[in-house]
This record gives structure tokens, sequence and C-alpha cells, in this order.
């Protein structure tokens, strides 16, 4: 069965190539311009939502 091994390993080094290909060819035809514009207040917002205001009496 030995025979066998090397030519299933280029087998499946031949598919797994032709998937990378497809997928840098998907990403560059409809990934690559799209763009998500983020300010940093909504970055902060985004990661203290709630937050804790100095000087603020607790429970009010």
């Amino acid at each position: 069965m030995s025979h066998r091994t090397p030519r299933l390993r280029r087998h499946l080094g031949w598919i797994i190539a032709l998937k990378l290909i497809a997928l840098t060819l998907l990403w560059w035809c409809f990934v690559r311009d799209a763009r998500v514009g983020v300010s940093p207040a909504d970055m902060a917002r985004q990661l203290a939502p709630n937050p804790v205001v100095q000087g603020a009496p607790h429970g009010q």
C-alpha cells in the first residue's frame, strides 16, 4: 500500500491548492474593497457600554 501514498499526497495537495486559489479569488472579487468605518466613540461604547462616572453617587 506504500506505492499509493505519494499519489494520494499529490492528489490531496492539488485539491488544497485549488481550494486556496478559489478562496483567494472569491476574497479578491467580493471582500477586498469592503470597509467598515468605526469611530473612537463607537469603539469606546462597545468596549464599555455602561461606564462608571467618577464622583456620581452609587445607587441613583
